[in-house]
C-alpha cells in the first residue's frame, strides 16, 4: 500500500509539472457527456478523487486531449481538470 501511495503522488506531482489546466469550468459530467470515458478513480484523501477520463476514440474527438484528469473536492464540488 506504501508503494502505491508514493506511485500516486510521484504521478500527481510530475503530471503537474508537465501538464496544462483546463481549468474549472466544466463538471466531470461535461466530459462524460462529451464522450469520454471513466478509466479510473482514485481517492486522494478524504476530500480528494482523481478521475482519469479517456477519449472515446471518435473521429470528432481526433483533436482532442486523449486523457483528462480531474481533481474533485467532495467538499466544495469543484472539479479542476487537466491533460497531461
Amino acid at each position: 500500500m506504501k508503494y502505491f501511495i508514493f506511485i500516486s503522488l510521484l504521478f500527481i506531482s510530475t503530471t503537474k509539472s508537465f501538464s496544462d489546466s483546463l481549468g474549472t469550468n466544466k463538471t466531470i459530467n461535461d466530459y462524460l457527456d462529451n464522450g469520454y470515458l471513466i478509466q479510473s478513480i482514485q481517492i486522494m484523501d478524504e476530500e480528494k478523487l482523481l478521475y482519469n477520463l479517456l477519449n472515446n476514440g471518435s473521429e470528432e474527438k481526433m483533436f482532442e486531449p486523449k486523457l483528462i484528469s480531474c481533481f474533485y473536492n467532495i467538499n466544495s464540488q469543484i472539479s479542476n481538470c487537466f491533460k497531461p
